[in-house]
């Protein structure tokens, strides 16, 4: 049994730095500029994520990334995310049961998730995900299938699978940027307990949380997105009503809609 171990690790050692050649990483071929010239929606799951706002999305006809517990809102709306991705180990442990029951779009999970966390998800479309310290202006990519590289946030890994598929314009809704929970690029806790979490009645994050969002790191990934996304004619918006991201152009999401 040990042998055996030894040699799927080797296996999966090998798949991990030639990913571009596995089964895996052919199969995101497939998604190559399939939406070229078109606009979509990355939609965070912050407090003001609103479900009216979903339902325009839907009826617009407009394709939209989510993530996470993004199916706590399937119950007041008749949207449903084009494309579905979780990538904290923490989390997807405690929802994977929901994503397979609820998210019927393509589910992008990093594939270390299922060699080395024990996550596999049923038919998931597994990438690979760059993990350490990734917070250089280099470090955004938009060739996903050799490796996308871990930014500290969800919505910038949706973000370069959105420049894969051809989009030219991005727009964040949901995105607050803001946590009761968060350290910054020295290490320090800040902690504001009138700040809600997520949209819904998703808890707080609290003392025993496993993970705690680096602000500062995130803000210096959306920028970096913002620099990559600028030199291949990329427009990127925040419709986030409110929020505290400022790193791209605001838009008036109601006037977006009329």
């Amino acid at each position: 049994m040990r042998i055996l171990r030894s040699i799927e690790a080797r296996m999966q050692n090998y798949q991990y730095k030639n990913f571009e050649k596995t089964r895996y990483g052919k199969k995101l071929l497939k998604f190559k500029d399939i939406h070229k010239g078109e606009k979509c929606f990355i939609i965070g799951n912050g407090p003001s994520l609103r479900p009216e706002d979903l339902t325009m999305i839907h009826n617009a006809g407009i394709p939209s990334f989510a993530a996470n517990r993004i199916y706590n809102t399937y119950d007041k709306t008749d949207w449903r995310p084009t494309y579905y991705f979780s990538e904290d180990h923490n989390v997807l442990a405690e929802i994977r049961e929901n994503v397979e029951k609820y998210i019927e779009a393509p589910r992008f999970i990093p594939i270390y998730l299922k060699w080395y966390k024990n996550l596999a998800v049923k038919n998931a479309v597994y990438f690979k995900q760059i993990l350490g310290e990734t917070f250089t202006p280099d470090c955004i990519t938009d060739d996903i299938t050799s490796g996308v590289p871990c930014r500290g946030t969800v919505a910038v890994t949706c973000a370069q699978f959105a420049m894969y598929m051809g989009f030219k314009e991005i727009y964040f809704i949901g995105v607050d940027h803001n946590f009761s929970r968060m350290t910054d690029k020295d290490g320090n806790l800040i902690i504001d307990a009138t700040v809600k979490d997520h949209y819904g009645d998703v808890k707080n994050a609290d003392e025993n949380t496993k993970g705690i969002f680096n602000v500062d790191n995130a803000t210096l990934s959306f920028m970096h997105l913002k620099d990559f996304a600028d030199a291949r004619g990329v427009k990127i918006f925040n419709a986030t009503r409110g929020g505290k991201l400022e790193v791209y152009p605001r838009v008036d999401l109601d006037e977006f809609f009329k």
